[in-house]
């Protein structure tokens, strides 16, 4: 059906009764996200899964969207931007440029409102007693989005059914509040959760210790002490994870990170787990003989000998002392640069797009790595308890660092 010959409900039941498109237009804008949506349609198109339901209209030839408003109004607004409200009309003048304009919709006639109406209820007014669309709960949304959100919290949840610390009767609606706590850094330290490879989840605890902080932790969430819910802000649920950290009974110590599926209920590695062989976590930062040559060329003692210290001090022992001294080394830097505000607002994306190191989304995960650097190094110096000390994660970030580390020194040496 043409676009054109489509009109937006006057009487739709998102809003009161209105008199002219101009008013629908306005208030749809106002309150029901419509830029958002002609962002996405202009990304992906009209979902295919979704089609219009039409009326016909007071004019012969003309149809009324009985189903489909938001994605009509989205749709209009692209196709003819002056017919936005005066304050969005620039948005989507920008949007239409990229926007070859959609003159037909896939759509459904009906003759009357009761004979759509049985299928608007179905979309509409909830379960309905199982007629109507059924939404996922929170773990079928993650499982079905693939995304990072959710991931440690469902990997954990998974781990403590199949090792038998909850059961999946006990674990149903607890993923929100799981992921509420292992969202926070210091419990993801405190269970040695490592998140070096976004694939799989680790952690750099023994098994036996794992297991012991795991089962607290669980059985915290499944009593009513209070200590874990919903509700808990961060600071309170940083108190709780310095807490568990000083649990009784724990080794203290940390091995090579190892997926949490790699191990069956026994707490034994799966042949088919165990046939890949770990690189093993490294037992440095990263060195890079051009960064020492450049900063011979500067000349500044303080930073050729932090570079040196910093590169040459065993992590598995020492990762909090190093995470001090990268700050201090990139904190170091950027005032030789001439910076006065701290180095996360130094290192923008407009310098490093000029010192040709990407734009804003190419150097996503460079702007992330400087970001934990400052975190966990302003976190070592001042927190009372609380340090970092996932020493690969830190190798990892002075890898990524690694260019733009020259590239300063290199634009500090050219100031000279």
């Amino acid at each position: 059906m043409s676009v054109d010959r489509i009109f937006l409900d006057h009487e739709n039941p998102r809003h009161v009764p209105y008199d002219t498109q101009e008013e629908v237009i306005a208030y749809l804008c106002k309150q029901e996200q419509i830029l958002p949506i002609a962002r996405d349609i202009v990304s992906h198109g009209l979902s295919p899964l979704e089609l219009f339901a039409l009326l016909p209209g007071k004019v012969s030839g003309t149809y009324i969207a009985a189903e489909g408003n938001r994605r009509l109004c989205a749709l209009k607004l692209l196709n003819d931007p002056d017919l936005a409200p005066a304050h969005l009309r620039k948005d989507f003048e920008k949007l239409s440029k990229g926007w070859e304009a959609t003159d037909e919709v896939a759509s459904v006639e009906f003759k009357s409102k009761t004979e759509v109406k049985v299928w608007l209820d179905r979309l509409h007014d909830g379960l309905s007693g199982g007629i109507g669309r059924r939404h996922w709960n929170a773990d079928q949304k993650q499982r079905n989005s693939g995304k990072r959100k959710n991931s440690v919290a469902m990997a954990v949840l998974d781990y403590a059914v199949e090792n038998n610390v909850i059961s999946a009767a006990d674990r149903a609606g607890k993923l929100t509040t799981v992921q509420r706590f292992l969202g926070n850094s210091l419990m993801q330290e405190a269970l040695g959760i490592d998140r070096t490879d976004p694939t799989e989840l680790k952690s750099n605890r023994p098994k036996g210790d794992f297991d012991k902080l795991l089962t607290q932790f669980v059985g915290d969430l499944q009593t009513d002490n209070g200590q874990v819910t919903s509700r808990k802000n961060k600071p309170e649920i940083d108190e709780y994870a310095r807490k568990l950290s000083r649990m009784t009974g724990l080794s203290g110590e940390t091995v090579a990170p190892a997926p949490l599926t790699a191990l069956d209920p026994k707490g034994k590695t799966s042949e088919k787990a165990a046939k890949p062989k770990s690189p093993g976590a490294p037992k440095k930062l990263p060195y890079d003989q051009a960064i020492a040559d450049e900063l011979g060329k500067l000349g500044s003692y303080k930073l050729s000998n932090l570079y040196f210290s910093i590169c040459n001090i065993p992590l598995t022992d020492n990762t909090p002392i190093v995470a001090i001294g990268l700050w201090a080394f990139v904190e170091s830097l950027c005032a030789k640069l001439g910076s006065t505000v701290d180095f996360i607002s130094f290192l923008s994306v407009l310098r490093l797009t000029g010192y040709g190191l990407g734009n804003k989304e190419q150097t996503k995960g460079l702007r992330e790595a400087i970001e934990r650097v400052s975190k966990y190094g302003n976190t070592t110096k001042h927190d009372e308890d609380a340090a970092h000390f996932n020493g690969t994660q830190l190798a990892n970030d002075m890898e990524k660092m690694r260019k733009l580390i020259f590239k300063c020194v290199e634009d500090a040496v050219s100031k000279k």
